[in-house]
Order: structure tokens, then C-alpha cells, then sequence
């Protein structure tokens, strides 16, 4: 159906409708040219100026020195000016990335067999799924890099949201393409302790919902920074479908850092048993404090990679 029969529908206006479309929070709309094309069994999602009224949690971090953020960011962006070692740079931290990531995730992944992976040849030590999740966790991170820039055409998105609920499940979309296609198509069911924890138990759907609110609407003020690190907490949270958790989150995390003006950062290997128990606080008690403290010095560590000399 198109956009005036959806209006008709559902009771709202066809701007609304079309508002809705272009947030991606209607699922399986598709666009043609300028129209529309909403699939009949859709339905009309919740209204956005109720679920402003609500929160999955309260969070906070604690004091911080933005200044230090800044003056990070402008070290990064200052020293983007050979483009060729740029991406050499970017895809070392690529390497980095991943093998966090997965330590994080508890899957077992090594230096040599992701280095052998990423020159080309598959290691008879670790599981096809790991090794393909690790590929596609790399082709969404060098497509975030090209749809930012590197370099002198370097784009800044500061302002608007970088995510829609969308393009999050897209990007999860992407990175089980090959693994589990049809897994990626919908959210999880809660399970019987998030039932008898929760009162009222909120449906993943609707947890999303309102993350993504927050996220374009209470959040938008926030520094950049904080921003990212409260949709990756968020996001792990509420597991919005239950596998490879740590690895969708910390890829939406890489995607805001980078559409802000920071490089896509994350805890060393031997960090991640102290990144995990700053975690636990995230979710039992909204303190990023000591989380936001260890993605900091992540920066910190990247951004000088980018700045030593024989990069500029």
C-alpha cells in the first residue's frame, strides 16, 4: 500500500507515514523513487511522543573532561592528510578491532589465525562461522570508513543520528549474511527469567523502540562520545537478537565513532576480563563510568596511531 492508504489505516497523517518511512521504523517498507511502498500486514508503530516518557534505564558517567575528548578528535581529524597511509593505518586498527571484539564475544580467534584469515586463507583451527563473521565484520567496517571518508573528504555527521532502527537491523543483517540469514530477520522472543525479572516485561520490539528514540531524541544533545557508548550499552542490554551480541553492538558503536569524528576503538585483548566486569555495571546499575574511562584510553591509543609523524 502506499503512503495516503497507510494514513487512512492507521488513523494518522500521510506526512506522518512518510516521516516513519524515512526513520525506518516501519518493517519491510521499500522506496521507489518517491513513493513508498509499505507491505500490507504492516503495522503502525508506536507513537513516539509516548515512549518519549519512557527510559530502559537511567544512565550516567560520572564526571568528565570533555576538552580531552575534543582535542582528541582534533588531533584526529588534523593529522587525516595522505589518504593512502590512512587506510594502511585504518586497516591495522581493523585488526585490533576484531580480535577485542571477539574476546569479548568469547569466540576464539587468535593473532595468526586473523592474520591469516585476512590474507586471504581460511584457518583449519577455527570455525567457518567465526572466520566469516570476522570477514564481514571487516567489509562493514571499511563501508563505514567509505561512507564517512577518510582523509581530506573526510564527512562529519555530528548532529544527526548515524543509526535508524532500520539500518541496526540491516547492519546485523549484513554481518550474519552467509552464517544465518534467517535469524537476522527478527527480533528475539524474552526468556523466561526476562519475564519473571521484568514487571511489566517490555517485548524486544518495543525496547528497541524506545532505545531509538532515545537515541535521536533525548541523547542528540549528548556529546558524541557518550552517545556512542550509550547505544552500545543499550544495545547489550537488551540483545536484540540474542547472538553475537557483543560483535553488533560494538560494529554500532565503530559506526557513531567514526560519523563523529573519532577512529572506531576497542579494549586490547588483555583489557576485556576489566572492560566485561565495567559492563556488568551498565546493566545492574546505568554507571558508564569506568566503561567510558577504558574506551577513552582506547582512543587515546588509536588516535596516536594516526598522529606519529610518518602518518602526516
Amino acid at each position: 500500500m502506499n503512503t495516503k492508504q497507510a494514513a487512512l489505516q492507521w488513523g494518522i497523517s500521510e506526512r506522518r507515514v512518510r516521516i516513519l518511512c524515512s526513520e525506518g521504523r516501519i518493517d519491510g517498507v521499500t522506496r521507489n523513487g518517491w513513493a513508498w511502498n509499505i507491505p500490507l500486514d504492516a503495522t503502525k508503530p508506536s507513537d513516539g511522543r509516548q515512549l518519549r516518557h519512557q527510559k530502559n534505564v537511567d544512565m550516567r558517567i560520572g564526571a568528565m573532561n570533555l576538552s580531552s575528548l575534543e582535542s582528541l578528535r582534533s588531533e584526529f581529524l588534523s593529522a587525516r592528510k595522505d589518504e593512502q597511509q590512512l587506510k594502511l593505518t585504518y586497516r591495522t586498527s581493523i585488526f585490533r578491532f576484531v580480535l577485542g571484539v571477539f574476546a569479548c564475544e568469547e569466540l576464539e580467534m587468535g593473532n595468526e589465525d586473523l592474520a591469516l584469515l585476512f590474507s586471504g586463507y581460511f584457518s583449519p583451527s577455527v570455525s567457518f562461522d567465526t572466520q566469516l563473521l570476522a570477514l564481514n565484520t571487516r567489509s562493514l567496517l571499511m563501508r563505514f570508513a567509505q561512507e564517512n571518508g577518510l582523509g581530506p573528504g573526510f564527512r562529519r555527521v555530528q548532529a544527526n543520528a548515524f543509526f535508524t532502527e532500520r539500518s541496526l537491523i540491516q547492519l546485523y543483517q549484513s554481518l550474519l549474511q552467509g552464517i544465518d540469514d534467517e535469524a537476522a530477520l527478527s527480533y528475539r522472543e524474552l526468556d523466561s527469567s526476562e519475564i519473571e525479572k521484568d514487571e511489566p516485561a517490555l517485548p524486544v520490539e518495543r525496547r528497541m523502540e524506545i532505545l531509538i528514540r532515545q537515541y535521536e531524541m533525548d541523547w542528540k544533545s549528548l556529546h558524541p562520545l557518550v552517545r556512542s557508548l550509550f547505544l552500545f550499552g543499550e544495545l547489550l542490554r537488551i540483545r536484540p537478537f540474542g547472538r553475537y551480541d557483543v560483535v553488533f553492538a560494538s560494529l554500532a558503536l565503530a559506526g557513531e565513532l567514526l560519523a563523529s569524528g573519532f577512529p572506531p576503538a576497542f579494549v586490547d585483548v588483555g583489557q576485556v576480563d576489566e572492560f566485561k566486569a565495567s559492563l556488568m555495571l551498565t546493566r545492574t546499575r546505568g554507571n558508564y563510568q569506568n566503561t567510558m574511562r577504558m574506551l577513552e584510553q582506547a582512543l587515546h591509543h588509536e588516535i596516536a596511531l594516526y598522529t606519529r609523524k610518518e602518518n602526516i
